[in-house]
């Protein structure tokens, strides 16, 4: 086994080390990918290789010497709206150039454990957009297929995961950004119960709704990481007070009642393929044992649509309004259409948008009672680059059908990749459920994700850079 030939799945990382490799050689093996995709969009900025490989040395150094670094070796990349000390953030907004002293608690805690930081992943800019577009030249494109949207706004942090760049990454998710680019590239995206990680560190984009995702190539590797980065954080206002408690482990598998979207209120958007593997992961579902129970979904809808239609995107103003009206001229034009009516908003309107949220969420926990968990397909379709830039308004909103409703109703959420698709792009189901069951998704997730048909042999590194 070379170097080059690593897939960068946990296992292979650990099989590596387990035969002599060296944390800095893997390190090492990473930057040179990340540098081998420089213009491609996957990353704003690395660190040097130098400082990578000396951390890495120095972890191993400490491994050796009896430390307990169960991350040893493990490379990783963080979204640019998170905080790096010694690395500016930008939020891909060129007049935005923060210098922070200290790096977000999730990364210190990762460090900490023996992860190395490679570098920080493009976005839609301030996290604002599903599809990946939105962001200067050169546009981050999709991992099995460039002509594909990557999805958003964590673009870049899913596209290194799913080119085997770094062994997994960190976003943000306000309305279904660790989700949907997980979805358009084949891989994991983990949306945790808001508040189980510190989001202590973030550029915020709607601070209510935000929390930190994480992208994997498997479902196991990415709730490892969040064992990592969960907990209680004093320092951080909206850190749930019982963040320690909620219990992350695999349940035994059982067969459960999961809530689906009524047949006659899905939309795929004129993709037949989409709604054929939709059904089909379903029926995997059901092989398992799962009973679907068809619920009203325009109560989800109206939950999702307070997230992007209403005065909470006011809230977005709080850490952007000073460089939006200050460097207009700086802004993606789709950007400032998504934010400016934040400016409009009044107090009685985010009061109402408030109150409107609590209905929504006593609706919802109605509608779910009896059901463990929902599960709906993570995005209605996917589409290309061409397609989006036509009509950026209308199709972002599109992508974000079965994703804005989870964070306003206080939902936990992971995407896992289903069936393979016709024209080579990957299914996905996403399980959702209410706000402290994340071990409950992780086991429902998991088994889908073992009896799931697996892509053929190539399909995921189509477009790899290493090797």
């Amino acid at each position: 086994m070379t170097l080059a030939s690593l897939d960068f799945g946990f296992a292979s990382i650990r099989r590596a080390r387990a035969d002599g490799v060296t944390a800095e050689a893997i390190i090492a093996e990473a930057c040179r990918r990340a540098r081998a995709c420089a213009g491609e969009g996957i990353f704003i900025s690395l660190v040097p290789q130098s400082d990578a490989k000396n951390r890495a040395k120095e972890l191993q150094a400490q491994a050796d010497a009896g430390a307990d670094l169960p991350l040893l070796g493990m490379p990783f990349a963080v979204k640019d709206s998170m905080h790096v000390a010694g690395m500016l953030t930008t939020s891909n907004c060129p007049a935005l150039r923060i210098q922070p002293r200290e790096s977000a608690a999730a990364v210190t805690k990762l460090e900490q454990a023996g992860a190395v930081l490679i570098g920080k992943n493009t976005l839609d800019q301030f996290a604002t957009g599903l599809n990946g577009t939105r962001s200067p030249d050169p546009i981050c494109r999709n991992a099995i297929n460039p002509a594909f949207i990557p999805g958003g706004s964590s673009s870049g942090s899913a596209v290194a995961v799913a080119r085997g760049i770094v062994a997994f990454s960190l976003g943000t998710d306000t309305g279904g950004s660790g989700r949907v680019p997980a979805a358009c590239n084949g891989i994991v995206g983990l949306k945790p119960t808001i508040g189980l990680v510190s989001s202590r560190g973030l550029l915020y984009n709607n601070r209510s709704f935000d929390c930190i995702p994480v992208f994997a190539k498997l479902s196991d590797e990415a709730y490892e990481i969040l064992e990592h980065i969960a907990g209680f954080d004093v320092q951080d206002p909206l850190s749930r007070a019982d963040a320690d408690e909620i219990d992350l482990r695999l349940r035994p598998a059982e067969p459960l009642t999961l809530a689906i979207p009524r047949s006659d209120q899905l939309k795929f958007f004129g993709d037949d393929e989409a709604r054929r593997t939709y059904e089909s992961n379903l029926t995997t579902l059901e092989n398992l044992g799962h009973r679907l129970k068809p619920v009203d979904f325009s109560v989800f809808e109206e939950a999702g649509r307070l997230v992007f239609q209403s005065a909470m995107v006011a809230e977005r103003l709080v850490d952007y309004a000073d460089v939006v009206q200050s460097n207009p001229e700086a802004i993606h034009p789709a950007v400032w259409a998504s934010i400016e009516p934040g400016f409009k908003y009044t107090a009685r309107d985010a009061f109402q948008a408030l109150h409107a949220m609590k209905t929504a969420q006593r609706q919802a926990s109605l509608l779910l009672k009896g059901c463990a968990a929902m599960v709906v397909p993570t995005v209605p379709t996917i589409f290309t680059i061409d397609q989006m830039l036509a009509d950026p308004m209308a199709l972002n909103t599109a992508m974000g059908t079965y994703t804005y409703f989870v964070n306003p109703l206080d939902m936990c959420a992971v995407a896992i990749p289903g069936r393979v698709r016709a024209d080579g792009l990957r299914s996905s189901l996403c399980f959702v459920s209410r706000a402290g069951e994340d071990g409950l998704i992780r086991t429902l997730g998991r088994s889908f994700e073992l009896a799931a048909v697996p892509a053929p042999a190539g399909d995921l590194n189509r477009y790899t850079v290493f090797g």
